[in-house]
C-alpha cells in the first residue's frame, strides 16, 4: 500500500475539500434563492383595479402590437388572432 493511501484512510470526512465545496455550492444557490425571494416580496407587480386601466393597458398593448406589424418585425411563428381559417 503506498503512503498517499495510508495517509486517507483515516483522514475525518470534514478534513477533506469536496464535502465543503459541494455544500458551499448549495449554500450559495440556497442564499440567492432567499435573496430573489426578498426581493419580490418587497416589489410587487402593480394588479388592475378597474375597467378604465384595463382598457387603457390593453389599448397601449394593441398600439404597439400594430406598430410592430407595420414596422415589418410582426412574428411570422404566431397565427394571427383575425385569420379566419374554419
Amino acid at each position: 500500500m503506498n503512503t498517499a493511501a495510508k495517509n486517507l484512510d483515516g483522514r475525518p470526512w470534514y478534513r477533506e475539500p469536496w464535502p465543503w465545496i459541494i455544500i458551499g455550492m448549495l449554500g450559495t444557490v440556497i442564499l440567492a434563492s432567499l435573496i430573489t425571494l426578498g426581493i419580490a416580496i418587497s416589489n410587487p407587480d402593480p394588479l388592475i383595479i378597474d375597467d378604465a386601466q384595463y382598457r387603457e393597458i390593453k389599448g397601449e398593448l394593441r398600439a404597439q402590437e400594430t406598430e410592430a406589424g407595420a414596422s415589418g418585425h410582426d412574428n411570422e411563428a404566431e397565427p394571427s388572432s383575425t385569420d379566419d381559417n374554419g
